[in-house]
């Protein structure tokens, strides 16, 4: 007999989330019990949504109801969670529940990403190579307008760049006055870059004067935000290791959030997109917000 059975956690009479069980019986009468899934905080928006994708993503669809009891929220809650993915484009709701979409945006392969939004990207990466003199130490993330930014520094003078990029360092390979250093990791296929703790380990022994990163989304009351986890997290290792932030997105993602943040306005420097379209209001008011709080938003046509 299979049995799967959830039981309510608590800590000092509140509701502190849900784990499920799978109770095995067999012809013995011995029983066996096994945790199936991790605790997921009920109250926690990040790991219920990311429950909900992998049971899309396993069965295809979910009704609002099994949803909602398996997570232990309200109808409201989970009707709230599906707005926001279908908004980010992960999910298709349909009559009372919601399905996964046959592409996940989140996490389409590297050549996908890096053709999109392609002249954008390059007007972002000539304006950002401006700010990369002979002699400094610099930090490229995962992205692909890095990657783009990474082609127009080859001839650089003892220059060093510190990366989790896989295809960074071979493009800077033949770079004859570049040390291009690959942090160390497991490797995401679909983006060509490592991730894990031991990146983290790796720029403890390191210092980096500017570092270069993207993400999925920008928004001024969440800042900097991604939808991947592992690639968040480097992110903010790598934040932690450098002087100067230069966030580099195109306009596209400018007043949107993503799931994971990586950092607010306090941690950045400089703000780099592009103006090959011309701003929403909205966009005019966020970029307004960030310079008057310091942050300086440059703008590459």
């Amino acid at each position: 007999m299979l049995l799967d059975v959830k039981i309510k956690l608590k800590h000092e009479n509140r509701s502190r989330g849900v784990a499920t069980v799978r109770i095995f019986t067999d012809g013995s009468h011995q029983t066996k019990i096994y945790l199936v899934r991790d605790v997921y905080m009920a109250n926690n928006p990040f790991y219920r949504r990311q429950e909900i994708i992998r049971i899309l993503k396993e069965y295809d669809f979910s009704d609002i109801p099994y949803l909602s009891k398996h997570l232990d929220v309200s109808e409201m809650t989970i009707r709230r969670d599906l707005d926001k993915l279908e908004k980010e484009g992960i999910i298709e709701k349909v009559y009372n529940g919601a399905k996964i979409r046959m592409i996940d945006p989140y996490d389409a392969s590297l050549q996908i990403r890096k053709t999109k939004n392609l002249e954008e990207k390059k007007a972002i990466a000539r304006k950002a190579a401006e700010f990369i003199n002979d002699g400094d130490v610099i930090g490229l993330d995962a992205s692909t307008t890095a990657l783009a930014i990474s082609k127009l520094i080859k001839n650089k003078k003892n220059l060093t760049v510190i990366t989790n990029n896989i295809e960074i360092a071979v493009e800077l390979s033949e770079a004859q006055d570049v040390l291009c250093i690959l942090l160390g990791g497991a490797v995401r296929k679909s983006s060509l870059s490592t991730t894990g703790s031991s990146v983290a380990s790796m720029l403890n022994f390191m210092y980096i004067d500017k570092l270069f990163i993207s993400s999925k989304a920008l928004s001024f009351n969440e800042g900097l935000t991604d939808a991947i986890m592992d690639e968040g997290q480097t992110k903010k290792e790598m934040i932690k290791k450098s002087k100067n932030i230069f966030v580099v997105v195109d306009h596209t993602k400018i007043c949107k959030t993503s799931f994971f943040k990586v950092c607010e306005y306090r941690e950045m420097s400089k703000i780099i997109t592009d103006g090959l379209q011309e701003f929403t209001e909205e966009q005019k008011v966020t970029i307004q917000k960030y310079r008057e709080k310091g942050v300086d938003v440059i703008i590459a046509n």
